[in-house]
């Protein structure tokens, strides 16, 4: 493929990842219930998501690890710690198939735990695009 898929797939759940803290943190400071949902929601659309963008990155993981091995292993392993961290907090905030209200603290430690792993690992994709060149065609 010409032009690589990962990269237009990762503002979602970059985004979720991001959004879901910040949700989780006025639910607490203003006691919006509903903002829990709206946290259950960003946490499952992520994970969902972040599995489409994962295996987009697959794809092109061989090619960038002859350009930058190191970047390239730690991108994918904060990403996919990320990932993970974000499916076991998922299963905090959905029970019988209804999004748990408010989650446990575990769960949104989770989120948070999440969002620290995927600001490290996009700071390595980002460092690949425009400090490699990786994907980049001249």
């Amino acid at each position: 493929m010409r032009h690589p898929l990962h990269p237009m797939l990762v503002h979602v759940p970059v985004a979720c990842w991001l959004l879901m803290p910040l949700s989780d943190g006025i639910a607490l400071l203003l006691g919006m219930m509903p903002l829990w949902q709206v946290s259950a929601t960003l946490a499952a659309v992520g994970v969902a998501w972040g599995a489409l963008a994962a295996t987009a990155g697959a794809m092109d993981y061989a090619r960038a690890d002859r350009v930058a091995p190191r970047l390239v292993r730690a991108h994918a392993a904060l990403m996919a710690g990320a990932w993970t961290v974000s499916l076991i907090g998922l299963f905090g905030r959905f029970a019988e198939g209804q999004a748990v209200l408010p989650p446990p603290g575990w769960a949104i430690a989770a989120g948070l735990v999440a969002l620290v792993l995927m600001i490290a690992g996009a700071w390595c994709g980002g460092e690949m695009v425009y400090g490699r060149g990786i994907g980049v065609s001249r």
